[in-house]
């Protein structure tokens, strides 16, 4: 445990975001075990993301061939349903990305999670910091919500809760078995609860890929002749 006076809470927010810069890019496999009302169960993976928000999420088959695949980039949403003939589109928000993978998030926060970074919270400000074991715990706090990070003596993201002003909780995440081969802090398991939608998913990560581009066209998604288009708010 590391002695003397807790850090700057700017100062330590300045330094989580700097060592969370990279990577740009990521690609990887990865196996969700989901639990909810809707889309639970068990799927592969195959991710790829770009900061700050863009993501490209294949679930395949058993065989390994796409069973659905979900585009998020600019801020533009979609999806094509190979299962049912369905394409559909629209704003990229957190109901609509949790139309393959139920999880509370949007692009830009799914994404910073996936590379081991603090999610953004729009207009939040450092509040506090002290030191917890050998890391420490920052409070962020935007108006109606708070958000507490848990950082590990490297810096590491290891846990994010984020509720509203008065603590009911809105989600939290763990991440563990951290990679830094890459030069950055990739968590390979990520776990979420989220009680509100009566959420949990465990999601395991292999075959990481960072700061490697992905191929040309990743964040596109066009609609394949004679398929059904859904347009969704």
């Amino acid at each position: 445990m590391v002695a003397g006076p807790g850090p700057d809470a700017a100062a330590l927010y300045a330094q989580a975001q700097a060592a969370h810069r990279i990577p740009e890019t990521l690609s990887c496999d990865g196996k969700a075990f989901v639990e909810a009302p809707e889309n639970g169960g068990r799927y592969a993976l195959h991710l790829s993301v770009k900061r700050p928000g863009s993501i490209r999420i294949e679930a395949l088959t058993p065989l390994g061939d796409p069973a659905a695949v979900l585009v998020a980039d600019q801020g533009r949403f979609a999806l094509l349903d190979l299962r049912n003939n369905v394409f559909y589109r629209g704003p990229a928000s957190p109901r609509n990305l949790s139309r393959l993978i139920p999880a509370p998030f949007t692009p830009d926060e799914l994404v910073s999670l996936l590379s081991g970074a603090i999610p953004d919270l729009r207009d939040a400000q450092p509040q506090s910091a002290k030191r917890e074991g050998d890391g420490t715990l920052l409070v962020l706090a935007a108006p109606g919500t708070v958000e507490q990070v848990w950082l590990g003596g490297d810096l590491r993201v290891t846990r994010v809760r984020r509720s509203t002003e008065r603590g009911d909780l809105l989600w939290e995440v763990t991440l563990d078995e951290h990679d830094d081969s890459a030069g950055a802090q990739l968590p390979r398991l990520i776990h979420l609860e989220a009680p509100l939608g009566k959420t949990k998913v465990d999601l395991r990560l292999r075959n990481l890929i960072a700061g490697k581009p992905p191929p040309q066209g990743a964040f596109l998604l066009g609609v394949p002749q004679g398929m059904r288009v859904e347009e969704v708010e």
